[in-house]
């Protein structure tokens, strides 16, 4: 596999170089959740219903997921630089069309366009980070990548809710646009020296196209059960068509020249170990924090701005986290790590799924969400490091990509299944969606621990058989 070189950075570290990258995505990072906060008043204003709003999320969420490999390989056909700029580009058109959208649907198909952006610019940044700088600060300059997204996650509740209340939803898009257009500036003399070196090979158009729909029929399946229930034929239709054409997307992958997806790597248990353990991350982080804005401001009648106060401390809990667990890693390996946060995400999310959803214990409830984000940043962060570890160098492209798509995958799903369940259970009309009950959101924080115990359980099988292919480094397991 042929290397991405630069001519000499403009500085010697290439820290400015990753700091400008950094900025540009830690917008496209914050509109992850940013928008939650704001999908009450999303609701009221367009008079839909939370299925059709969780499409503002899952609109972006999904399409991330579903096009990250394949963007991925497009920065490498093409050039990353190039693939970064565009995809920032992208994402700012396509944040004025949300900011400006008259409806519903306009304001989803807009969120589509920023996924496509985003998938462009994520996986060409992570490319760059590591490109740009010295061996010896590798991993000084993914820290950094890293915590962008981390700050992002964490201010993006109660920015949004900030800027929702004091002026409206549309500027939570409207954000985007000068930070985007700084970015591209300095950019433009950050990286200047930078040369891409292409590298030969083709697109696999068919297995992005059954991946793409496979993955949408699911997710989709997923949000009808709110409307028709579990054992309806629309919902199990929908997933039966998602099977076949997943199962032929694998099937093709086999036997292309220049497959979307790389196979081999699955054959590393200690990768799919870390790659079960990110999905159930994104998806226990992204349900969560699309049902509890709901929660705080239609059962328990908090003002928005008030919401996003009380989300802060879940997603501040994440940033908090990782120095801590990363020193840990280092000197214990990702087992034990992996196994508390486990612990602690299930214990969070019973809890949440089991104690009384009330006013009067409204301290109990940010305390579980604060719980449930210790835990959610531990098995991240063990995930990331125990699958980093256990691809050799020349599958790393491909495995980060893969990783990456199924963190956004996850994301998508959580979505999906927290607000059929809820939905399923908190509204008296599943149509209109307007008169919610405390059970609904119980029933989705109580699926999220069942959902825990059961990774927990596939991955430490898992964990424990021995690897098919490809030598592991011990020192991080």
């Amino acid at each position: 596999m042929q290397v991405e070189r630069k001519s000499s950075p403009s500085t010697a570290s290439g820290m400015y170089q990753v700091i400008v990258i950094s900025l540009g995505l830690f917008v496209i990072f914050l509109d992850s959740t940013i928008v939650n906060i704001a999908l009450p008043t999303m609701i009221d204003q367009f008079a839909i219903s939370l299925k059709t709003a969780a499409w503002v999320m899952n609109a972006y969420t999904m399409t991330v997921a579903i096009l990250l490999i394949f963007m991925g390989k497009i920065a490498d056909l093409y050039g990353k630089k190039r693939m970064f700029s565009l995809g920032l580009t992208l994402f700012m058109l396509s944040s004025l069309l949300c900011a400006i959208a008259p409806t519903a649907s306009l304001l989803i198909a807009a969120r589509t366009l920023q996924g496509i952006g985003g998938a462009m610019a994520i996986p060409a940044s992570m490319s760059l980070v590591r490109s740009i700088v010295p061996k010896e600060k590798v991993g000084a300059a993914m820290g950094i990548w890293s915590a962008v997204g981390a700050l992002a996650i964490a201010v993006g509740p109660s920015l949004g809710g900030l800027i929702t209340e004091a002026f409206s939803w549309h500027w939570v898009f409207y954000l985007n646009i000068p930070v985007i257009l700084m970015a591209l500036f300095l950019q433009r003399n950050a990286l200047i020296s930078y040369q891409d070196q292409i590298q030969p090979g083709k697109l696999d158009w068919w297995g992005t196209i059954l991946l793409s729909i496979g993955l949408f029929c699911c997710i989709n399946g997923f949000l009808q059960v709110a409307e028709h229930g579990w054992l309806s034929p629309v919902v199990w239709w929908q997933l039966s068509i998602a099977l076949l054409l997943i199962g032929g997307f694998i099937w093709t992958q086999t036997i292309r020249a220049n497959p979307l997806m790389e196979l081999a790597i699955f054959k590393n248990h200690h990768y799919v170990t870390g790659l079960l353990s990110n999905t159930l991350g994104g998806l226990l982080l992204m349900g969560t924090m699309i049902i509890s804005p709901l929660y705080l401001t239609r059962i328990l009648h908090f003002s928005t701005l008030k919401a996003s106060i009380l989300m802060t401390p879940l997603s501040v809990s994440l940033l908090l986290i990782s120095p801590f667990i990363g020193k840990m890693i280092d000197k214990i390996g990702s087992r034990i790590p992996l196994t508390i946060g486990y612990a602690i995400s299930i214990l969070s999310f019973v809890l949440l799924g089991t104690l009384p959803l009330q006013s009067s214990s409204i301290g109990l409830f940010i305390g579980c969400l604060t719980l449930a984000g210790f835990g959610i940043g531990m098995i991240a962060i063990a995930s990331l490091t125990l699958s980093t570890l256990s691809i050799p160098e020349e599958h790393l492209n491909i495995a980060s990509g893969t990783f990456a798509m199924f963190r956004n995958l996850g994301g998508a799903m959580g979505i999906a299944l927290f607000v059929s369940v809820s939905a399923g259970n908190a509204a008296e009309s599943a149509g209109a969606l307007s008169v919610f009950r405390t059970e609904g959101f119980q029933h989705a924080y109580f699926s999220g621990g069942i959902l825990a115990i059961g990774f927990m359980v596939v991955s430490f099988v898992l964990f424990n058989r021995k690897n098919e292919e490809f030598t592991q480094n011990k020192g991080g397991l």
